[in-house]
């Protein structure tokens, strides 16, 4: 039974979304691509939403 319970871990485990980049490492069109999908998906309360706006503001201003 233990066995059991620990194969059904690992396939649940195996299907995990992937993890979003970081963003200090996305040039100016990842930015605005990543930006472009939140603002589709209604998700502009995100704080992953704010960090990407505060970076293209910083990658701007160099």
């Amino acid at each position: 039974m233990a066995e059991e319970q620990k194969t059904q871990e690992g396939q649940q485990g195996e299907a995990a979304p992937a993890k979003n980049k970081k963003i200090n490492k996305l040039d100016a069109r990842a930015i605005n691509a990543k930006i472009g999908e939140m603002e589709e998906k209604k998700q502009t309360t995100s704080r992953y939403y704010k960090h990407l706006l505060q970076r293209k503001k910083e990658a701007e201003g160099v």
